[in-house]
């Protein structure tokens, strides 16, 4: 008998920051990044590691282009990703009596280099408090898997006005990690690789135009 498939966990893309530092009217997540918005390399990373994704987006804003459900900060005005992993976990189905754990994917809407393996490697380390990816000894708060059961924490530490940082509410919970190698497929070797600013778009579109001529 082949042994069990391991369950997928749920996707959640970080798509609501307006990314002043890339200048213009359009949301960061919407910019052009060779001919496609960079949330939709995000996604194409994300689909093949998530039985669904959500979207941590506004309403109204050209997200729902991408066929996806969108899961708007339950707080709005509040600034900062910990409101859209709310939302995200928020949106999980309810666990039933039996299931194993619900997990969310948690990833930012500004790396289109994500790791094919992800998934795999932060599961490989999941149990009750969430595993963050670490690459070359830096931490990655805004990518992790979540467990499902961290809402109601998440949600007071909210309620109370606690600091907005990912990494704040991290560190009163506990986290683990699981170290992420570099790879060829990413600027260098950077699967993190952040697209903030205008140079950052020209390098990332230089990388992919160089990569798809082979």
């Amino acid at each position: 008998m082949k042994p069990a498939s391991p369950v997928k966990p749920a996707g959640l893309v970080l798509a609501g920051g307006r990314g002043s530092r890339m200048g213009g009217p359009t949301p960061k997540p919407l910019t052009p990044l060779c001919g496609r918005p960079l949330v939709a390399h995000v996604i194409a990373r994300l689909e093949p590691q998530a039985d669904r994704i959500f979207l941590a987006a506004p309403r109204d804003r050209g997200y729902e282009r991408f066929g996806l459900t969108l899961a708007p900060d339950r707080r709005p005005g509040l600034p900062g990703p910990l409101a859209g992993i709310e939302a995200g976990l928020a949106a999980l189905p309810a666990r039933r009596p039996g299931e194993p754990e619900r997990r969310l994917l948690v990833v930012p809407g500004d790396t289109p280099f994500l790791p094919q393996d992800l998934a795999e490697r932060l599961a490989q380390r999941a149990g009750e408090r969430p595993v963050i990816a670490v690459f070359e000894g830096r931490l990655q708060p805004a990518t992790g898997l979540w467990p499902g059961s961290l809402l109601a924490d998440l949600t007071r530490w909210l309620d109370t006005g606690r600091p907005l940082a990912i990494r704040a509410f991290l560190e009163e919970v506990g986290f683990d990690t699981a170290a992420i190698d570099a790879t060829p497929d990413a600027p260098a070797g950077d699967p993190f690789f952040n697209v903030n600013t205008p140079d950052d778009l020209v390098t990332a579109e230089a990388f992919l135009h160089r990569t798809s001529r082979g």
